[in-house]
Parts: structure tokens; sequence; C-alpha cells
């Protein structure tokens, strides 16, 4: 069988100055040094991230219904059952089909090998299913595991795993198990563990299947190895991982399938920063295609572009001599001349082409071919290839100063992604930070650059609402991908669109600038001011790290002013024009780790002059009041030492107070367990949730958790439970976590906190930073639900007041101690 690698998504372009060649379809550039070092790979940026080669991956499909790269970045993908392995399977049963069955699955084999996995789908499914003319006819065992592959790519997670189980439970039952059968059934679990980011799980399971020495043919024994050093690799064992591919290539030396493997080795060396024996191992694996006397297959083809894209990717990102774009060229080309080539490959080939001449500064060659990519790309049904070819064109518009084109092309490349992104089920995070953060960032820079050189009009907040929504669908995808779960949340409501004396702040952090942009009412207000991300960013790290520590002194008092100079001071004016009393904060990045509250102008915190709330986003569940009615609430907890953390003593007089100030019914020490507490969740109708535990957000949602008694809560399980509730006549209104931390500098971490609300279904939560001093814990929460139940103030008022009664009363008014609550979602 064929196999194929895919190449990777576009890096960021350099933006040294270069001489252009005078002859058209060149790429200029001096000749290639014989050695050149480079440092070790470190991902400063979002924008130079560089996706691993995988073999046998076909990540795009037709009709725009496919796994796709951005979704799952190729050191994520493993090498697919191949075509000679399957058929070899099927051969085995050969007595038990008919010619339908085994035509059936040789024309889906072929769809899949030509990346139409929805029409390789749609034969299975008929064969499944019979129709007018013809019987349902059970899938034999090669079938059902092609149909799980195809699943598995269409990023169909649910399908492909309950197809698996079902074949597992189908061949325990026939009793005399294949083992050729076997092992190619743990590399698809294999493959579905490495999709949901579980690589210990993966580990086994290839393990596992590598053991089967007898039933593995050559060609699958190769892919198992290579899976085995992609997870190396993952796991940050470069040197592991060049042997492992090494291995996987000497298994099929003298195939098409062992280039594929050694392409990857010499990635896996420039991953590493070893840019000389990349460079050298690059050279030979190119003089290969030259000199290989068999006839052309898909491996070779998409070998040639992953080798272009690594040389490209050499120059951008680790510093190799420019000449060696004219190298990805040459490759480029010799691809194009293979025989035949279908309307994909030709749409690869010339996109990949157009991002060479866009690094080149040749902009009207880069246009030329990124239409021609489009082109081939529409001939294909090949719609998952359209953003990035948009995106290619997008920049070279910009770069050639057409913005009114560059907006349209990059508001093309969005609208396809979000198609792109609906059809899946699980999510990367390393997407997020190669193809989702910087095209929509683009997108927005460019937008507001636009809006800046206006006077205030319908012109100028067309623009600002077309940014805000292009960043709004970057925040969504960020907690849908810390999450893994499409569409949180149901109603929602425009925050600008309420009433009251509330504004909504929404800074954007761009490379070169920050952007504020105010709403107090119908209109959004834009100010530019001059500080770079990396100084931003920066100062949030300094000033988290001095205001936790409480070092009994001031220190954090220099970047406390430093930040409201920056977020609050240029809007003062028309903060107090409107009268805003409560401030709403849409942070963006590292703004998320840090609490706004304790931003000081030089006489007073921010908190003593505003009420504040934080959202992950612009759209919440619709919001209502909460003050002044009265609510059953969960309250649950743990004062003693348990599992290694530290007692918090004063949790009991917390869930004491609770009680006293709203129905409570309470779980605290020893019935505060993992089965009483999701049982309580999933039945009762609570509208306050309250836990005062320690918690931990991690920087995935598998590493959050809530510590109970005997166990930990997991807070995708504390949204399910919550969600799941039988019998619930209202929505959460309020989930309170008192005990929570989040690792400083981890944005990820931040995020998960923010979107936790979202998670489990509630209008708010009041969650901590980090965790805060267990007599300020005590006073601050009991402060929130007095105000809260019994002066009628909203959720954002109850804390405030709650914060500023500690700040003049308190035993220690370092902000280290009130300022890490936050108020996440509906502050009314």
């Amino acid at each position: 069988m064929p196999c194929s690698i895919w190449p990777a998504f576009w890096t960021r372009a350099s933006t040294a100055k270069r001489p252009i060649p005078n002859a058209p379809g060149t790429i200029s550039g001096r000749r290639p040094p014989s050695a050149i070092r480079a440092p070790k790979a470190t991902w400063k940026t979002p924008y130079d991230r560089f996706e691993e080669i995988s073999p046998c991956c076909r990540l795009f499909t037709a009709g725009g219904q496919a796994m796709t790269a951005f979704a799952l970045p190729l050191w994520r993908c493993f090498a697919t059952l191949g075509l000679v392995v399957l058929l070899g399977v099927a051969d085995t049963h050969a007595d038990a089909a008919d010619d339908h069955p085994q035509q059936a699955l040789a024309h889906a084999q072929a769809l899949a090998d030509g990346g139409e996995l929805n029409a390789a789908l749609l034969v299975l499914e008929q064969q499944r299913a019979g129709g007018p003319d013809t019987a349902a006819v059970p899938l034999t065992p090669a079938a059902s595991l092609l149909r799980i592959d195809v699943l598995r790519k269409l990023g169909r997670v649910s399908r492909a795993e309950a197809a698996l189980a079902q074949l597992q439970a189908q061949l325990a039952a026939d009793g005399d198990v294949d083992p050729a059968v076997s092992a190619q059934l743990l590399h698809q679990k294999a493959l579905l563990h490495v999709l949901k980011g579980e690589l210990a799980q993966a580990e086994t399971a290839v393990t596992e299947a590598l053991q089967r020495q007898q039933a593995l043919t050559p060609s699958l024994r190769a892919s198992l190895l290579n899976d085995a050093a992609i997870i190396q690799q993952r796991r940050g064992d470069s040197t592991g991982a060049m042997v492992g591919f090494a291995a996987a290539a000497q298994a099929v030396e003298g195939t098409p399938q062992a280039l594929v493997y050694r392409v990857n080795a010499a990635r896996a060396m420039l991953e590493d920063g070893q840019l000389t024996a990349y460079l050298d191992e690059a050279q030979h694996l190119g003089s290969q295609f030259d000199t290989r006397q068999t006839a052309p297959t898909a491996a070779v083809l998409h070998s040639r572009i992953a080798l272009a894209v690594l040389y490209r990717d050499a120059v951008n990102r680790f510093g190799a001599d420019q000449g060696y774009r004219l190298q990805a060229l040459q490759l480029l080309q010799g691809a194009a001349r293979q025989t035949p080539l279908s309307s994909r490959d030709e749409s690869l080939i010339k996109g990949y082409t157009a991002g060479l001449y866009a690094d080149d500064r040749q902009f009207e060659s880069a246009l030329r071919y990124g239409r021609e990519a489009l082109s081939a790309a529409s001939r294909a049904g090949a719609v998952d290839l359209e953003y990035r070819w948009e995106w290619v064109l997008a920049r070279s518009f910009s770069s050639l100063g057409d913005k009114q084109a560059a907006l349209a092309a990059y508001g093309r490349a969005v609208t396809s992604l979000q198609t792109l992104r609906a059809n899946l089920e699980v999510f990367d995070q390393e997407a997020l930070a190669t193809v989702i953060k910087p095209l929509y960032y683009e997108y927005a820079d460019l937008l507001l650059q636009e809006s800046t050189a206006l006077a205030e009009g319908g012109d100028k907040q067309a623009l600002l609402q077309s940014a805000r929504t292009a960043l709004e669908g970057l925040k969504q995808a960020e907690v849908e991908d810390y999450f893994q779960q499409q569409c949180l949340g149901d109603q929602t409501v425009q925050l600008e669109n309420l009433t009251g004396r509330t504004a909504v702040l929404y800074p954007v952090l761009l490379d070169e600038r920050l952007e504020l942009l105010l709403s107090t009412g119908a209109d959004i207000h834009q100010l530019s001011v001059a500080v770079d991300r990396q100084t931003l960013v920066t100062l949030v790290r300094d000033f988290r790290l001095n205001l936790q520590a409480d070092t009994g002194t001031d220190d954090y008092l220099e970047q406390a002013r430093r930040l409201y100079g920056y977020l609050i001071e240029p809007l003062t004016a028309m903060l107090e024009q409107a009268q805003v009393d409560t401030l709403v904060f849409v942070p963006d990045g590292p703004l998320r780790t840090i609490p706004l509250a304790a931003l000081h102008d030089g006489e007073r915190f921010l908190i003593e002059r505003f009420a504040l709330a934080t959202a992950p986003g612009l759209t919440l569940i619709d919001p209502k009041p909460f003050a002044g009615r009265r609510y059953s609430a969960l309250a649950g907890g743990l004062s003693e030492s348990v599992q290694g953390f530290p007692a918090l003593p004063s949790v009991g007089t917390e869930l004491e107070n609770l009680n006293r100030l709203v129905d409570a019914n309470v779980l605290a020490n020893d019935t505060f367990t993992l089965n009483r507490v999701e049982a309580e969740l999933g039945s009762g109708d609570y509208s306050v949730v309250h836990f005062a535990t320690h918690g931990q957000f991690g920087g995935s949602y598998d590493e959050s958790f809530l510590l109970t008694y005997d166990s930990r809560l997991r807070i995708n399980e504390l949204g399910r439970a919550i969600q799941s509730r039988a019998g619930s006549s209202d929505t959460l209104e309020l989930l309170v976590l008192s005990a929570c931390e989040t690792a400083a500098g981890d944005d990820r971490a931040a995020l998960g906190l923010a979107g936790v609300a979202l998670k489990a279904g509630a209008r708010s939560a009041l969650a901590t930073l980090w965790e805060v001093d267990d007599q300020a814990t005590l006073d601050i929460i009991t402060e929130f639900y007095r105000s809260l139940s019994t002066a009628g103030e909203s959720k954002a008022r109850s804390l405030q007041r709650a914060q500023l009664k500690w700040i003049r009363e308190g035993g220690n008014p370092h902000p280290s101690q009130w300022a890490p609550f936050l108020l996440i979602g509906n502050w009314l």
C-alpha cells in the first residue's frame, strides 16, 4: 500500500530582507555552506512551530469533514494499516466471503488511499446496511479495521471507539482470533489513544502489538516502530526517537515506506537542533529521489513534499542559509513532475511553492501559485486545504499593501477554519498555537490597523466589531480546546447588549502594541498603547510572582502601577464619563494569570474603584440577577489533612456559615467522598455548589481536579455530573471553589479556571488563582454570601464588598490574601 506523509503547517516567513532575482520562477539565495550550527529548538512564539511528519497518515479528506491537520498535528499521527496488510487479512477469511465484500473492501481502501474518506466510509456503511438490491453483509475484520481507521481520520472518535469495541467483542465471541488481526486492532487502539493525547495508553498498546512478532508483516512492524518513535519524541526523547525511526526504516529497507521513516528521522534531527546533521541527511535523502529505480509512489511524492517543508523550516526557524529555499523549490518541482498527480497533491505542491515565494518576498509569484493551489483544491473537493492557501494570499496581499484584498482573504481563511473545527470531536493544543492563534491574531491585527485610520462612525465600528468577533472565535476555540468539547454553553448573550453602569474591557496583546477595546454602551472605543507583547508578558509574570510570594514588602507595587498605566489609565476619562461602577475583563493570554483587582494607580487598588468580573469570552449563559433570592446549595469540603494535602482548619466554619446564610446540604471530611459528591451533583436540585477543598488547575482538563476525602474529582467529571442533574429545574447559578490554585506563568491552567463555569454549565464561578490564607478565605467567602443574600448586591459588588472589608479590617491587607478571588462569568 502506498504510504503518505502530510507536510507541516506554514511557519512564519522570515522578515529579513533578501535579494530578489529578476528572473521569474526562481528563488534567490547563495550556495549552501557545508556546515551550520544551530541551537536546540525552543518555542518562543506560536508562529514558529513545525509539525512532525508522520508516515501513512492521511489527515485531509474531501468534503470538509476530515480530521484536519490543524486538529491533529502530524507528530500525533501514526501509520495506518496498509492495503497489503488489510487484504492479507481479508484473504484469510476468503472462504467465508463472496466476491462482493472483497470488491467493496478493495474499493473502499482505494478511496481511502486517495484521501476520499467520506466516500470510503459510505461504501463500508452501505455494505453493512445493505440496500434495495443488496443484502446487508457483516463486515470482515479487515473491513472493520478499515472502517475504524477511516472514522478516526474523520475525527469521529466516539464512533471509532464504538466500532473498535464491537470488533473486539466479535473476535472474542469467535474464539480463534487471527494474531495478525489482533495486532492490527491494537494498532488502531494506539492511534485512538494518541489522538486523545493519551500517550501512556498508546505506548502500552504499541508495545503489546510489537510482542506479536510472528503475526507482524514487515510493513506493520515498521509502522508500529514508527509509532513508538513518535511517542518518544513527543515526550522529549529525541535520541530515542531517531533510533526508533531508523529501526522502522530498516524493517522495510528498499521500499518507499523506508524513505518515509528516514524523513521522519531527519525531522527529529532538525527538531533537536542538529542542523548540520539534518542538512547532511536531507542532501542524502534528496539524492535518493533521483536514483530510486522503483516506480514513483505516493510515499515518494509525499516524502519529497515533506523534505521541502523541512528545508523551508530549516531556513525560517533554525537559521540555515537562505539558499536552501532553492533546494526546497527543486524538491517541489520534482514532485510536480510525478505522474499521475491528483488534484489534491497538485494543490499541496503549488501551495507550498507559494509559501516559498512569499518567504522570498516575491509576493506576485506567491499570489499566482496560491491561486493555482486554491483552484486545484477546489477541483479535488479538498476544502480542508483552502484556509492554508487563503492564508498565504492574505499575507502576500498585506505585504503588497492591498489591505482590502488581504482582509477578504483572511476572512475566507477564518471561515474555512471554523467550518473544519465544527466537524471535530477532539482538538489539539499544538494546533491552537501553530494555526488558530496566529491566523486569528493576524486577521484582527489588520482589522485594528485599518480601524485606527478611520474617524468615528459606522465604518470604524464595523471594523472593530469584526476584529472582536474574530478574537471571540479564538477565545471560544481556546476554551473548547482546553476541555476538548465543542459548544460549551447553549444560550448566549453579548455583554455589550446589557444595560447598567457596566463596561467591558477587551485587551488585545499584539506583537508590537496593546489594543484596548472598551464597550460602555452600543459602541466600541479603541485605544492603542505603545507596549510590545514581550514587555507586557514579562511584566505580568513578574507581577504574579511578587504578588503571590507575599514577602512582606511592596515589591509588587511597581508592576501593579505599570500594568495600571497600560491597561486602565488610558481609559480613565471614558470610564468616568460613563460613571462605570462594574468593569468586566475579557483577558488575553497571560493576563488570565493575574488578579486585576490588585492593579494600583499610585493611591488605591483597582478593586477600590470598580467591582470586577472576568469572562473567558464575550458570550455567556444568559445572565439574570442573583441577589436577594434564596437558593438551595450543596456545600462540601475538607478541614482535615488527606492524601498528603495540608488541613484547612477554617473550612468547618466556612461550611457552617454557608449553611446559615443559604439553605445547604453539607458534606464534610469523611462524608465528602467521590461517590457521594457525584451522586449529590447528579440528583440534587441545587442552584449553588460550594467546594472548600484543595483544587488544582493544570495545563489540560485531565490534570485539573478537586480533592475529595478518598479520591480526586476531575474537572471534566465535575462538569458532567452537574450537567446530568436529573430533575433539576434551574440552571446552576453559582459554582464556588474557594481553595484553588493555578501555576504561575501557566496561561492554559488559568484558562481552565476561567472556563470552569462554562464547563459546569454554571452562570458564574467564584474561584481563586492560588490558595489563600485559611482565615482570609473564611472571612471573604462569608462576607460574600452575607452581602449576596441580605444586602441585595450583585455578585461582583458582593465580592468587591468582601475584599474591601478585608483590606480595611483584616489582619493582613497584602493583596496576596484577597486579590486571587475571581468572579468568572455572570456578574449580576
